[in-house]
């Protein structure tokens, strides 16, 4: 059964929401997305440095944290 998540980008002042989601079979799908879309972000970026303070947090339909990426550094 697929599950929906939200990808919402947080740092200590704002909170940019996802209201869409994307639908995935397994949360492990979910953390590989999560992880392909910092990558996006960080390669379309101009500057990575403007992203340390912000992370990519996924939560479920029922607003549960399900994990959270930081968009600071490198991924690995």
């Amino acid at each position: 059964m697929p599950m929906r998540y939200y990808f919402n980008l947080i740092n200590h002042t704002e909170r940019i929401l996802d209201d869409t989601g994307i639908e995935v079979a397994t949360p492990e799908q979910a953390h590989a997305q999560a992880l392909k879309a910092v990558q996006e972000m960080r390669a379309e970026g101009e500057d990575s440095a403007e992203w340390d303070d912000w992370r990519l947090e996924v939560s479920d339909a029922a607003g549960a944290v399900a994990f959270s990426v930081s968009l600071a550094g490198r991924l690995h």
